[in-house]
């Protein structure tokens, strides 16, 4: 019977992860198909469509004007959302939960409704859509996010070291720079890593913001409007290694920080 349920344990994770990155797996495998017609089994492998890639001027600029976008709209929310955490985890603010509220809020609205506000919003006060407007809006979602994994830290964070510092004659600000923020960096970092995944894959929010620039998804969009190119899976394929490759630098310091931790505790 124990075996049973070991077994039934790893069915299970295997038809869960099977559902969830086989087709990122199919897409990536597609990206090499010589063939325009999307269908098994492959009879030829190409680079053709990376290739394809690396000349279409369209492509590269919605990609910069992506990265125009969501460094400077993650790095803001990095600082307000890290910021207002402080400010609701260190200090009892009248109404602190209803002011929690209103900035988690346009995380939890579905996208038209804040980018139909953010539209509206910009047009009574005369300003133009552009690539600011975006980053912008982006903010606007992407600091809650950050807000939330820094709070849930910050509750964990011995504060006496924080009482230590500023009894030694620190200032507050001072111990914030040389106690805290060290303390909470793993926090930080993840809401940026999340919100950078966030606003570079937005669609919604930019489209009522963009104006008459493109970013990367906004433009994979219209393609697939247009007809389905198989350069759309060898895009695909870059921002998947892209992410990963992210994924694993964010990880291996974080794994070097608790080995020389741990090497200094011993």
């Amino acid at each position: 019977m124990k075996y049973l349920k070991y077994v039934g344990a790893l069915l299970f994770a295997f038809i869960v992860y099977t559902f969830l990155y086989l087709p990122i797996l199919v897409t990536i495998l597609f990206s090499f198909n010589e063939s325009k017609v999307q269908v098994l089994p492959i009879k030829k492998l190409t680079f053709e469509w990376y290739r394809g890639l690396f000349s279409n001027t369209e492509l590269w600029v919605a990609a910069k004007n992506s990265l125009l976008v969501s460094l400077p709209a993650t790095l803001c929310a990095i600082v307000f959302g890290t910021l207002a955490a402080y400010l609701f985890q260190r200090y009892r603010i009248r109404g602190g939960s209803f002011l929690q509220f209103l900035i988690l809020l346009p995380y939890i609205l579905p996208g038209i409704i804040i980018g139909t506000s953010l539209n509206l919003l910009f047009k009574f006060l005369q300003v133009d859509a552009s690539l600011m407007t975006v980053i912008i809006g982006h903010i606007t979602f992407i600091t809650p996010v950050v807000m939330f994994l820094v709070m849930d830290r910050l509750k964990r964070f011995d504060r006496n070291l924080e009482f230590a510092s500023m009894d030694l004659g620190a200032s507050p600000m001072r111990t914030f720079l040389l106690i805290t923020l060290p303390n909470i960096k793993g926090a930080v970092l993840a809401g940026a890593l999340l919100g950078l995944t966030i606003s570079f894959d937005e669609v919604i929010v930019s489209f009522f913001l963009i104006g008459t620039d493109n970013t990367l998804p906004m433009l994979i969009w219209s393609m697939i409007r247009h007809g389905y190119s198989p350069q759309i899976n060898a895009v695909y394929t870059l921002i998947v290694l892209f992410s990963l490759g992210l994924i694993a630098i964010a990880g291996s310091r974080l794994f070097a920080q608790r080995n020389s931790k741990a090497i200094t505790e011993e």
